[in-house]
């Protein structure tokens, strides 16, 4: 666990998502949730040293966001399109599959798992009010439609989601590329001096931009693809950017797949445009 600011804490090791919370004086707000259950153990025990949790911010619908949600008390705060996707996604059997490649010492710990939901939702933007701290959620469309970051301007730190992998592979198989380099321009407007990425290190608003180029340089390949008359599955084969950032913790044998998935889902927009 690495402490980023006065009351601010993040962990970056754990395989899927970087989850964080903030202690204020009246209890603690969560930013997403370890997918693995041995890990939401751990993460449980380190924040009851620290107060009650009471509120839990998904910034997207993506299981290694929202699958630990299950262990945490707190009410759960989401963008309405991130409940009503992982409303639509869940299915029991196929978590405890994951669970059982990803966390086999865990399976015990799922014992009467269910799916915990968002139960506040919103539209645009939420500012939830704990203690003496503000927190401004924002809906940032990208990685995936209902991406959010969540700003606390006490702390001077975001909470950007999946709109930023510092250093590592980009995701792009749901994502949308232009709304996604308009979500960065838009982080980069806020006052802040910390900004903790979904997936890599913690880094601060100098990486925007290698992180907004690294995007255009996934769209501008396929683009050439397309218009060199390759078929998806000849650009899926020859666009990969495997050499220019490993893959996040423990996904290292997933790298070739990412590419294709990301060629696929890139293919599809630009050919539709």
């Amino acid at each position: 666990m690495q402490q980023v600011s006065a009351n601010v804490y993040v962990e970056t090791g754990f395989r899927g998502c970087n989850p964080s919370f903030v202690t204020t004086k009246e209890g603690i707000v969560m930013i997403d949730s370890p997918q693995r259950p041995s890990d939401a153990m751990k993460w449980r025990e380190q924040m009851q040293a620290k107060g009650e949790v009471k509120y839990l911010i998904n910034t997207e619908p993506h299981g290694d966001h929202v699958t630990g949600n299950f262990f945490f008390p707190g009410t759960v705060i989401a963008q309405e399109g991130t409940r009503e996707a992982v409303a639509a996604t869940f299915d029991l059997d196929m978590v405890k599959e994951r669970m059982q490649a990803l966390d086999p010492e865990g399976l015990s710990l799922m014992e009467g798992y269910s799916v915990k939901l968002p139960t506040v939702t919103f539209s645009d933007r939420l500012t939830l009010h704990l203690g003496d701290h503000t927190f401004h959620a924002l809906h940032l469309p990208g990685h995936t439609a209902s991406e959010t970051a969540v700003y606390v301007p006490k702390e001077r730190v975001v909470f950007t989601g999946d709109n930023i992998f510092y250093k590592t592979q980009l995701f792009i198989h749901q994502g949308y590329p232009d709304a996604w380099l308009e979500s960065l321009k838009k982080i980069g407007e806020l006052d802040v001096d910390v900004i903790v990425p979904g997936h890599g290190g913690v880094c601060d608003k100098s990486y925007l931009k290698e992180q907004a180029s690294f995007i255009e340089d996934w769209v501008e390949a396929v683009k050439q693809a397309i218009e060199q008359g390759l078929s998806k599955e000849e650009a899926r084969e020859r666009i990969s950017f495997l050499d220019r950032y490993p893959m996040d913790v423990g996904l290292e044998a997933m790298g070739p797949d990412l590419q294709k998935m990301n060629v696929d889902r890139l293919y599809d927009l630009l050919s539709a445009k």
